[in-house]
């Protein structure tokens, strides 16, 4: 997922992978949580969710004056 959203963003929004206990993975764009895989249930996002995830970023760079 984050060659995903390192691919279409790239500078615009970096990503950093850290390794977090209970295999935890969260996405957050300027703040705000985007995604929590434990609270989704636990599995990593399908595409249609990582899709999702993409046009959520997209939004908020193009609100904040980024692409």
């Amino acid at each position: 997922m984050a060659t995903e959203i390192w691919h279409d963003f790239a500078d615009d929004a970096p990503v950093t992978l850290i390794p977090v206990a209970d295999g935890r993975l969260e996405v957050y764009a300027n703040g705000e949580k985007l995604l929590d895989r434990k609270a989704e249930g636990g599995a990593y996002p399908e595409m249609k969710r990582v899709r999702e995830l993409k046009k959520q970023i997209k939004s908020k760079l193009e609100a904040m004056g980024f692409t």
